[in-house]
């Protein structure tokens, strides 16, 4: 009876997780006041973004959320984010680049609140792998008063690397139900003091 039921909620997980990360609510290209890259910044997302601002001008502003790399980065990944070739502005657009903080997608929506303070933005394009629109879509919004528009990519995960975006991606939903706020954090990966 009881691997029955852990069959069933395991199944029921699984389902959920299908509906909600592998087929979110993707918004189509549209002219926005910035393109808000979330980190990492792999050659996969930065080409999308590049695509989107430099060949189809959805905005003249690319901001670049360049997160350390990880431990389990290859090093390929890791002298492509420290080279940062990204950053460099091209064709009349202004990039900006930042180290999100805390080092989270809430740590992006925090920046993205700031500059869209500084800067009078009303709409913004936000660019993420499809396993994570309906999450970064929750977080940024609780930050950006707006008009978020979400773009994704598309990895084609399967198997594993499908599991484990499935619990990352849940574990994240339960931080953010923990956190409701904007800047609200967890103990033990707090804000750095300005």
């Amino acid at each position: 009876m009881v691997l029955t039921v852990l069959a069933l909620l395991a199944a029921l997980w699984l389902a959920v997780c299908h509906a909600v990360l592998d087929s979110p609510r993707v918004d189509p290209p549209a002219r926005s006041d910035a393109l808000l890259v979330l980190g990492p910044p792999d050659p996969t997302r930065i080409e999308y973004a590049e695509d989107l601002v430099y060949h189809q001008h959805v905005a003249d502003t690319l901001v670049i959320s360049t997160p350390d790399a990880q431990p389990f980065d290859p090093p390929e990944m890791v002298k492509y984010y420290t080279a940062r070739s990204f950053c460099e502005p091209r064709d009349g657009v202004e990039v900006i680049c930042f180290k999100p903080d805390p080092s989270t997608t809430q740590g992006e929506a925090i920046k993205l609140k700031e500059l869209s303070e500084q800067r009078g933005w009303d709409t913004v394009t936000a660019v993420t792998f499809t396993q994570h629109i309906s999450r970064s879509r929750l977080i940024l919004e609780r930050c950006y008063p707006g008009e978020l528009r979400m773009a994704a990519v598309d990895f084609q995960l399967s198997g594993r690397s499908l599991f484990t975006q499935y619990l990352h991606q849940s574990a994240g939903y339960v931080k953010a139900w923990l956190t409701p706020g904007c800047d609200q954090q967890l103990p033990g990966n707090p804000k750095s003091a300005d």
